[in-house]
């Protein structure tokens, strides 16, 4: 029987921490609960989710709906979309069938790929790769979530480009809706007989748009800071999100600066963090002085999650005294420190 192999390619970096990773969850759940009762989808489609951020992982190899259990979805450091275009060419390549003399191979395949953000690696020779050897043989349907999510290097190699305006969990269950309706509708059609192009359902424009050119892709996302921590305890990773204020803000130096983050929350991570995160060091710093808030650890509850030990590390104390860096090992007498400091901001 010939296949329709849909692939979910979905951003899992820190940017996605918190409501939008939460939403694309139950989205998923949500999506194999409406294809399943669409008897076209489930005679047909067969479905892989891959999560990137700084590296690429399959978590559900193609299998069919009726024996889908949707994946927990890990978060990681960095947003790769070259490395996420390497592993879901490499993907396509051991796992869709191609047609040969002797058999009909897999329908062409599905791919709704989903980022928040703007690329941290060289997207360069994957993107020419999937042009020269991909984009006709694969519908690519790349979906920006938020108005930052850069596309405008994706919007040179698929014409289905879209992006939801904001990250309300409503907007999230309407975009799933409208990919299991796409889902079902290229099943369908595929029942009539191979269509030349894809047949995506109609675009609910209070959700989201379509992308029409490059220049309106165009988004850089500086509307967040992330430092990433680990629980002094545990050990496990964690990340405090800040969300751009509009207010000024007045350094120990007196200087006025626009430029302040307000805390958004604390969001806890596990132990495949550091799988999916960017191995490469991360030189971008921000200042504390522009950071307003300062958590507690979402692990073990200390209190103060913004410790630092001179080795970079942000980690989590219950208070002052002596505590063990998880990063680096070195015992650490804490105080409360005067003025700000630089901190790394992790990749998004």
């Amino acid at each position: 029987m010939r296949r329709l192999p849909v692939f979910l390619v979905i951003d899992v970096s820190e940017s996605m921490a918190g409501d939008n990773l939460r939403s694309l969850q139950e989205g998923i759940e949500r999506l194999i609960q409406s294809l399943r009762t669409d008897p076209y989808a489930l005679e047909t489609a067969y479905l892989s989710v891959i999560a990137f951020a700084g590296r690429a992982r399959t978590l559900t190899p193609l299998v069919e709906l009726a024996s889908f259990s949707p994946p927990r979805l890990p978060l990681g450091s960095g947003t790769s979309i070259g490395a996420a275009f390497d592993h879901l060419m490499a993907e396509i390549d051991a796992n869709v069938q191609r047609s040969s003399a002797q058999r009909k191979g897999d329908f062409k395949p599905l791919v709704f790929l989903m980022t928040d953000g703007k690329s941290t690696d060289d997207v360069g020779p994957p993107l020419a790769r999937w042009a020269r050897d991909y984009a006709r043989r694969v519908n690519l349907v790349a979906v920006g979530i938020g108005a930052h999510a850069a596309l405008e290097r994706l919007s040179e190699v698929t014409a289905d480009v879209l992006r939801i305006e904001t990250a309300a969990s409503s907007d999230f269950r309407k975009f799933i809706d409208w990919i299991s309706a796409s889902v079902s509708s290229q099943s369908r059609s595929i029942g009539i007989g191979e269509p030349a192009r894809v047949n995506l359902a109609k675009v609910d424009e209070s959700v989201m748009r379509k992308i029409e050119s490059i220049a309106q892709a165009t988004a850089v996302d500086e509307d967040f800071v992330i430092v990433a921590g680990r629980c002094q305890k545990s050990r496990l990773p964690y990340l405090i999100k800040y969300e751009r204020s509009g207010q000024a803000v007045a350094t120990q130096d007196f200087q006025i600066d626009p430029v302040a983050y307000d805390l958004v929350g604390v969001f806890a991570a596990e132990r495949d963090f550091d799988a999916l995160s960017d191995p490469r060091a991360n030189v971008r710093t921000i200042n504390t002085d522009y950071l307003r808030g300062s958590p507690g650890c979402p692990h073990c509850g200390a209190p103060y999650a913004f410790a630092a030990c001179a080795c970079g590390q942000i980690f989590c104390v219950p208070g002052p005294g002596s505590a063990v860096c998880p990063g680096c090992d070195s015992e650490i007498g804490m105080g409360v420190a005067e003025g700000g400091f630089d901190v790394s901001r992790a990749r998004g």
